[in-house]
């Protein structure tokens, strides 16, 4: 067991400029944050919480054990995360009340040191948050573990999922959807060391209450991927829509796990999440150096692309629907707006910087963070407007969570709450 100090503390960050604030003013978002990218995973906040330009003198720095690129989930007055240390793979689930800037409890796990991409951590998944608690996933080469725990700190109920072969590490997020867990298994059984045997992609559907298998899809296993489902309902049945290497786009009923269409459109990996918006399934692959990045509408209705995006597609940010416009934000920092019409071009232009987060609708504004902490806004519009970047002192590789009254940015090694 490691010695560490858990301290919060205010942070005094000199900002570079100031800009006059936008329309981007404070209410109460309606939903709670409870899985990556939030409500539906949409990344949407109709109105923010905090107006912009932040003012980051007021922002509290929560200091957390080891490290992590997960990012954090809110119920109430609580932020669940996920953390590590490198040295010994070590696990930690936390919980954080954001409102008084203190961790209320936390467990940690013993692991196995494994091989991981470059730019990725032992602790790179996001949790999925209920009424009912929250569900952490982690893996190592021996097992896929998913836990459950009360919202004071109890566990429910753990399982182990077997084994999981990945050259870059575990990074699937759970979410939670009509009293089941949902978590895509997927492993790689390309470009594997010698003596690896490939691993098996599956869809899986826990029981929220117990951890049971519901059931259990098996999908192709090519290259491991990361997205996260999102959530279709229609005509009274439900369905997981997702994307991977093998599958393409694929539709699977919530109930029984049968896969219900498919769209065969990828051979590279898949990172960024699922987006659904007015019946359009889009969803990218790619790998870091951009040269193959394809983003691909696929219109669920007519069984057919809607249309196929090849420049400054993003590999890990996944994209945002929001008003009838896609907004596209390259890991290299190309943003992009795209019409959901047609796939038009409305405009791109580049930030620049290096971008894992992915961005997010803040009221008018789509907001990222770059991986140094540069923080931009650009308007909603299909009209190019900057409005400008804020420097916060952070490497940053997880994506913004909203409180009722907060914005939440999880760094390498700390929560940051940034306040109205």
């Amino acid at each position: 067991m490691k010695s560490f100090q858990l301290i919060a503390t205010v942070v005094s960050i000199s900002m570079a400029w100031c800009l006059p604030t936008t329309n981007l003013h404070s209410q109460t978002p309606t939903e709670p944050w409870t899985r990556f990218r939030g409500p539906e995973g949409r990344g949407v906040v109709s109105t923010s919480p905090v107006a912009w330009p932040w003012d980051v003198d007021r922002a509290t720095r929560i200091s957390l054990p080891g490290t992590g690129i997960g990012s954090p989930v809110v119920w109430g007055d609580k932020a669940y995360l996920m953390s590590s240390f490198s040295d010994d793979a070590s696990r930690y689930v936390i919980a954080v009340d954001w409102k008084r800037g203190s961790i209320e409890w936390q467990h940690s796990y013993t692991s196995v040191l494994h091989r991981l991409h470059s730019f990725s951590s032992y602790a790179s998944t996001t949790p999925a948050v209920d009424e009912t608690g929250v569900v952490f996933a982690w893996g190592d080469p021996l097992r896929v573990l998913v836990k459950k725990f009360t919202h004071s700190g109890e566990e429910i109920w753990s399982r182990d999922l077997g084994r999981y072969v990945s050259q870059h590490g575990f990074g699937t997020s759970p979410i939670l959807v009509d009293g089941l867990v949902i978590l895509l298994n997927s492993q790689d059984a390309e470009e594997l060391e010698r003596g690896v045997q490939p691993g098996e992609d599956r869809m899986i559907a826990l029981n929220a209450e117990t951890g049971s298998t519901v059931w259990e899809r098996p999908l192709p296993t090519r290259r491991v991927c990361y997205g996260v489902p999102a959530v279709r309902r229609v005509d009274g049945a439900t369905e997981l829509v997702c994307a991977t290497t093998g599958q393409g786009i694929f539709g699977i009923d919530l109930k029984t796990g049968d896969i219900r269409w498919s769209h065969d459109c990828f051979r590279l990996r898949v990172c960024a999440s699922m987006v659904l918006e007015d019946g359009l399934a889009i969803a990218s692959h790619g790998s870091m150096g951009g040269k193959d990045n394809l983003l691909v509408a696929f219109d669920i209705q007519e069984g057919a692309e809607r249309f196929r995006i090849t420049r400054a597609a993003p590999y890990v940010p996944t994209p945002l629907a929001y008003r009838g416009n896609l907004y596209l934000w390259s890991d290299a920092g190309i943003v992009s707006c795209i019409s959901l019409e047609d796939g038009r071009q409305l405009w791109s232009e580049r930030i620049g910087g290096n971008f894992f987060s992915s961005p997010v609708i803040l009221g008018d504004a789509v907001v990222n963070v770059s991986d140094i902490g540069e923080v931009t806004a650009i308007a909603a519009s299909e009209n190019f407007k900057n409005l400008g970047t804020i420097k916060l002192d952070a490497k940053v590789r997880s994506t913004l969570a909203a409180t009722s009254s907060s914005l939440l940015l999880r760094a390498e090694d700390a929560l940051w709450v940034i306040h109205p």
